[in-house]
């Protein structure tokens, strides 16, 4: 059998000089066709020092980019180019200065508000305030002092058969803006003969270790109202009051009671 020659050599044969032209056309034209319909593919090769190479760089970690500086800051008189993290860096630390300022001076507080915390707080307070309201609790009043909504004044009434009785007693909350989260500060406007009430302040756990956001307004009252009804003068603000409820309750009664019907009476606001 003959051995098969590739349409290239067969178009150079038939191409050549001694052929007549028109053969010559022909098997051009055939031998074009035929390497068209069968196209070479193209094969690549790589040698053994280029695999190597290879191997290397996909071993080793990425190329840094290097820093884009688009801030410029003014230290020590002189204006320094610097990238935009090395600037809320310094951004960062000058707001802990100054918040350490403010803590040593007395004028801040430890740590900076949060917008949604805030938010979340003023609503919580304007539906106690609107519960309180439409529906007040027996014995307790609430309102806004200067129609701001973190400072309200509250008047609870003394509990019956107590030496507090009939009396009205003032308050003054002042809510953080992360309430609930923390408790508000409450004073005692009205005097009050009492082991756990002194110089305006009140002695009760609700308020600072057993806090908890589920507690509102409405219990925080109630349970400064239960405290006027059962002291605890193992734990006392006013010392005296505790020692003289533990030795002589109906001494300290007649005081709490005295004290009660000066101070605590309500103002009658027709009088002149």
């Amino acid at each position: 059998m003959a051995p098969r020659r590739s349409a290239r050599i067969l178009a150079a044969n038939q191409a050549s000089p001694a052929a007549p032209p028109l053969t010559r056309r022909a098997a051009f034209l055939r031998a074009v066709e035929a390497i068209s319909s069968h196209p070479r593919r193209r094969r690549t090769t790589t040698t053994a020092r280029q695999r190597r190479a290879i191997q290397i760089a996909a071993n080793q970690p990425p190329a840094e980019d290097p820093p884009v500086v688009n801030a410029v800051v003014y230290w020590d008189g002189v204006w320094h180019l610097t990238t935009r993290e090395d600037l809320e860096m310094l951004d960062q630390q000058r707001a802990f200065l100054e918040m350490a300022e403010a803590i040593i001076a007395g004028r801040g507080a430890a740590a900076p508000e949060n917008v949604m915390d805030t938010e979340l707080g003023v609503r919580r307070l304007r539906r106690e305030m609107a519960k309180m309201t439409s529906d007040p609790t027996d014995g307790c009043t609430v309102e806004l002092v200067d129609d701001c909504i973190y400072d309200w004044k509250a008047v609870i009434l003394g509990p019956l058969d107590t030496p507090y009785e009939g009396g009205h007693f003032e308050l003054l909350l002042h809510f953080p803006h992360t309430y609930p989260s923390l408790p508000p500060d409450i004073l005692f406007r009205t005097r009050v003969y009492h082991c756990n009430i002194n110089n305006q302040e009140i002695c009760v756990d609700i308020l600072s270790s057993n806090w908890s956001p589920a507690l509102n307004v409405e219990k925080i009252l109630l349970s400064i109202q239960s405290l006027l009804s059962d002291p605890n003068p193992e734990s006392p603000l006013n010392c005296d009051a505790a020692e003289m409820y533990k030795t002589n309750r109906e001494q300290h009664d007649r005081i709490a009671r005295e004290w009660t019907a000066r101070y605590a009476q309500p103002v009658d606001s027709t009088s002149a």
